[in-house]
């Protein structure tokens, strides 16, 4: 088992929790990661609808462009950026995911304290 990659086909809520709290050891629980590789999808129309873009849909747009990207990825961007729709379809929240992965992105500034 050692070296083996784990696949997550279904998880409960617990498990979820559970990978969500260690995203360095599972990075496709981590919604910062997700959202800066969905980050190529900035431009696409549906990635601006503040409505929101079908979780489904949003797997389309990402493979269209190459990206790879699993199942377990689109849930943790859901758990991180969904909403519900008026006739109760989730919907994730393009803004809000390319919002977080610009905000990520931006170098992180310093301040230096003199030394006494």
């Amino acid at each position: 088992m050692a070296g083996q990659p784990l696949y997550i086909t279904r998880a409960d809520e617990r498990c979820l929790q559970f990978l969500e709290a260690r995203p360095k050891q599972f990075p496709y629980a981590d919604p910062i990661a997700c959202a800066k590789k969905l980050a190529a999808l900035k431009g696409e129309p549906e990635m601006e609808d503040p409505d929101g873009v079908d979780p489904d849909r949003l797997k389309e747009l990402a493979l269209s462009l190459g990206l790879d990207i699993v199942d377990h990825e689109i849930v943790t961007v859901l758990r991180r950026f969904g909403v519900t729709d008026e006739d109760g379809n989730l919907r994730i929240l393009g803004p809000a995911v390319l919002e977080t992965a610009a905000a990520r992105e931006r170098p992180q500034m310093s301040i230096q304290t003199p030394s006494r």
